[in-house]
């Protein structure tokens, strides 16, 4: 059974451009133990790396290290998965998320205090591709469409994340109401 399934997924996972398996025989290991080829990686382990190195330097190498990890993000962890399949996965997922957004938080703040409003946007969006919901983020968001003024973005951005908590909790929570100001990160009259 396991040699059938061995040989299945060496299938499955092919080879490397010179021809090489991406799951080597045992015999071609040179311990005897099934392992993937040092050409297999994992966008996880990149995305780790770029925000160490991100995360520990304050300057423009560590901010592009921050927009490598982040441009890694194509979505939520794991979507699409069967849930009850991997349950196990959970605690990784959570993990992978929290890194996301703390990465996107980071560099959205570096942007913003640079006055790099775009970046601070983009850096906030790419976040919120796996973690819609993370308020931490869209307040990054509402703070540079502040910083520029563009009340109708910063509307658009409130009236959106009012959706996802709806969606969230099922229920109208919140209604919009005439902005004299942001009403959002600023005191109104």
């Amino acid at each position: 059974m396991r040699n059938a399934v061995i040989s299945r997924t060496r299938s499955w996972l092919g080879k490397d451009a010179e021809g090489n398996a991406h799951l080597p025989r045992v015999q071609d290991t040179g311990d005897s133990r099934y392992r993937l080829a040092p050409s297999v990686t994992c966008d996880w382990t990149h995305f780790q790396r770029f925000a160490r190195t991100g995360l520990g330097r304050h300057n423009e190498d560590g901010d592009l290290a921050l927009r490598r990890a982040l441009s890694l993000v194509r979505g939520r962890p794991f979507t699409g998965i069967d849930a009850h399949r991997y349950a196990w996965a959970q605690p990784v997922i959570e993990e992978m998320v929290s890194a996301v957004v703390g990465v996107a938080y980071e560099l959205s703040t570096r942007r913003r205090e640079a006055d790099d409003l775009p970046g601070a946007l983009w850096a906030a969006k790419r976040g919120l591709l796996a973690a819609e919901e993370s308020e931490l983020l869209h307040r990054q968001i509402f703070l540079a469409h502040h910083a520029v003024g563009d009340i109708d973005a910063l509307r658009g951005a409130a009236v959106r994340l009012a959706r996802i908590n709806e969606q969230l909790l099922g229920g109208s929570i919140w209604k919009p109401r005439p902005l004299n100001s942001c009403a959002i990160c600023c005191p109104g009259p």
